[in-house]
């Protein structure tokens, strides 16, 4: 009886749109006192790893399948524009916004507008050696850090030659030796005017995966910090075999949130994994005492791949996180979490958006091979005034004969949740893809994507909305930095590797002000990185 009880209270849940799992409780050392001015002579006789990553597939599905996907994508059967617009883009060449009504996208063409005003403009972090570049960003009240793999540096909000670089080998080296460490994200808490630095580190022998993670101690990022090695192997306090990939963070004014995806060592895709930190231990210095949520399903019983936690402004007392499907879908996976300091509470809710498939790659001047456009997972999360913004790569047609990698987004009223608006961006002339988005605090928004084509090289654009414009619609874009060069960077899997996302940031000192980082093609085979700004 019991049982059956349990049964009908879980669909009950179900038929409300929520969800609730286990909560599972750790914790970590204290942190280590961290000066990247006056680094310990050690950190300089590091040396780097880079090993190769131990999964058979990097996806929620068998590497074949995703390939087999990916390589149908040119000539998948989607929707397509109007023929009035076909016939006028072919003769202007201009880009289009779809804008999209759930379930179905009405497209049509967009006017041009004046683009968002364009401020910062100046040279990012130049290539490490490492691919892909992995851009990440942080902008608090008088600096700019930036980080790819596997460095970071910190600049003035002029440009010019960064005020401190390091490796994050080196930044990391009181806490851990001799692992791979990649896949940077950073932020500024403007909450408590700190500044956050994570990363993943690996190592196959023996077995050991772990977040880092960095807190400075005040709103000067050129003082000291305090860095942590968390163990990324347990759930809670219970010991895997599993390992952290593409980790992502966010914060509200009571926790740190880490979430990553999490692989069996030399084997494949686990669960998504959500790591909530109360602030208190990691910014005075003690323990970091977590809470993990695992295994996370979305309303179709699939596992949750890549759920991207927001980076919140105000105080809704409680933190959101976003997922797609994958590899396709027309729903988006809306997560909160309660009580994030004492015991953590996770529900579920879904949202219909556009229909999403995986992009295809994107040509490139010169030919082949073209550029690695990535798959639908939301690569971005903002939470500001009543509304999450995200935005994340798909497929498009847009009247030729093969569809083109689009940029998709959406704006969610949260507390209900429901769609507020979305739409496709792009055009049949290139190729739109790794956006991330972010709104300041009057509605307006801003994103940075990457595009090229076969008449252009790897590039890095911006566009953005009013918040009085026609829903659904974006401006013109602007080109922050034009690629220069044909791009080979060819992977073990075969793929010309850009990306895997970029950086965007609101500034804590100028509330019109978003910033944004990518990287372009500066060279033969070689990337950069670019730092733009932009207000309304």
């Amino acid at each position: 009886m019991a049982k059956r009880a349990s049964k009908k209270a879980a669909a009950s849940r179900r038929a409300r749109g929520q969800y609730k799992t286990r909560v599972l409780s750790g914790r970590s050392p204290r942190g280590r006192e961290w000066d990247p001015a006056r680094p310990p002579a050690m950190a300089a006789a590091v040396p780097e790893v880079n090993e190769p990553r131990p999964y058979t597939s990097r996806y929620p599905i068998p590497d074949k399948e995703f390939q087999s996907l990916k390589n149908a994508a040119p000539k998948a059967k989607l929707l397509k524009v109007t023929a009035a617009r076909i016939k006028d883009s072919a003769k202007k060449k201009d880009e289009l916004s779809a804008r999209a009504m759930a379930p179905s996208v009405l497209a049509a063409g967009l006017e041009p507008a004046a683009a968002p005003v364009g401020s910062a403009n100046f040279a990012g972090i130049t290539a490490t050696g490492w691919i892909p570049p992995d851009c990440t960003m942080a902008v608090g009240p008088q600096h700019v850090l930036l980080s790819v793999n596997s460095s970071m540096a910190i600049y003035g909000k002029t440009g010019g030659a960064p005020a401190m670089q390091r490796t994050l080998t080196q930044w990391f080296s009181n806490v851990v030796q001799g692992m791979t460490i990649f896949d940077p994200k950073a932020l500024y808490d403007q909450h408590a005017g700190r500044w956050v630095l994570l990363a993943v580190g690996i190592q196959k022998t023996p077995k050991r995966s772990v977040f880092l993670l960095s807190v400075s101690a005040t709103a000067n990022p050129l003082g000291q910090w305090r860095n942590y090695s968390l163990n990324a192997m347990v759930d809670g306090g219970t010991a895997t075999n599993n390992w952290a990939d593409y980790p992502a963070l966010g914060v509200d004014n009571h926790a740190l949130y880490v979430t990553a995806n999490m692989f069996q060592f030399d084997g494949g895709f686990q669960y998504a994994k959500i790591r909530v930190i109360p602030k208190a231990g990691p910014y005075s210095g003690g323990t970091a005492p977590f809470f993990d949520f695992v295994r996370m399903k979305n309303a179709n019983n699939s596992l949750a791949f890549t759920v991207q936690p927001c980076h919140t402004f105000g105080a809704p007392q409680l933190q959101y996180f976003v997922n797609s499907l994958f590899p396709s879908g027309n729903v988006l996976t809306i997560w909160r979490v309660t009580n994030p300091t004492t015991a953590p509470v996770l529900t579920r809710q879904q949202v219909t958006v556009s229909p999403y498939s995986l992009p295809p790659n994107a040509e490139q001047s010169g030919g082949p091979p073209p550029l690695n456009t990535g798959d639908v997972r939301v690569i971005h999360a903002v939470f500001r005034g009543d509304s999450i913004w995200t935005a994340f790569t798909t497929a498009h047609n847009w009247g030729g004969a093969s569809n083109r990698a689009s940029v998709q987004w959406c704006q969610i009223r949260a507390a209900v949740p429901a769609l507020v608006q979305q739409g496709v961006f792009g055009t049949g002339a290139f190729h739109y893809f790794y956006p991330a988005s972010c709104p300041d605090n009057n509605g307006n928004m801003v994103m940075v994507f990457s595009r090229s084509g076969a008449g252009g090289f790897g590039s890095i654009l911006y566009t953005g909305r009013r918040s009085t414009d026609p829903l659904g619609t974006l401006q013109a874009s602007t080109i922050l930095k034009s690629g220069v060069a044909h791009y080979t960077a060819l992977d073990s899997g075969g793929r010309n590797r850009w990306g895997d996302y970029n950086g965007v940031a609101a500034d804590p000192a100028n509330s019109r002000l978003i910033w944004f980082y990518s990287e372009f093609a500066s060279a033969v085979n070689t990337w950069a990185t670019w730092v733009g700004s932009s207000f309304f």
